[in-house]
């Protein structure tokens, strides 16, 4: 894994014309960026579709970036923006693709990834469910891992609360679960 340092580099040589060197960061970060827009998205081209515009509105702004931030926080807040225009374009429900095909593939046991599946397709039949501005802190703290000021980042909002919304998520998630288990409750 490269520095930041060595990442200024790179975004310094786009800067300077050298267009080629960005594929190393796309490279780099194509997995998260894809990740994050599946999550908030449901569906595996949407999530191509924004990833990719993702890249591309990031090469085109590298100017507007700052050295003084991590490269892969200002490209997820990208990722972000693209997937609010993206669900504000569309209506309120969201499709539901196979959501664990890659994940199934590796699993050894047909069991434990039949398993795996139907639990990938209800966290993301529960987050399509879950208000968008829930489901992004969803994704990022608990699928991509982010800490609360590299949410703050992101999203711009300030770490108190980012975590209130974390709380009142997963209290979200959790009724939404128990609601699923005992549909008379």
């Amino acid at each position: 894994m490269a520095t930041q340092a060595e990442e200024y580099s790179i975004i310094e040589q786009c800067r300077q014309g050298d267009s080629e060197v960005y594929a190393v960061l796309v490279e780099r970060y194509q997995e998260m960026i894809y990740n994050v827009a599946y999550w908030m998205l449901g569906d595996e081209e949407s999530a191509k579709d924004v990833a990719q515009e993702s890249f591309i509105s990031a090469y085109g702004s590298l100017t507007a970036f700052k050295n003084d931030a991590k490269f892969s926080t200002w490209l997820c807040s990208i990722a972000m923006n693209k997937c609010r225009d993206h669900l504000r374009g569309r209506k309120a429900t969201v499709p539901l693709d196979d959501v664990a095909e890659l994940a199934v593939a590796k699993e050894p046991d047909p069991e434990a990834a039949l398993s795996r599946k139907q639990s990938s397709r209800e966290i993301q039949t529960a987050l399509s469910a879950l208000p968008a501005e829930y489901r992004e802190v969803i994704v990022l703290k608990h699928i991509e891992g982010l800490d609360y000021r590299e949410m703050e980042a992101v999203l711009g909002v300030s770490a108190n609360t980012l975590k209130v919304k974390t709380h009142r998520a997963r209290e979200w998630m959790k009724k939404y679960f128990e609601k699923r288990r005992c549909p008379d409750g």
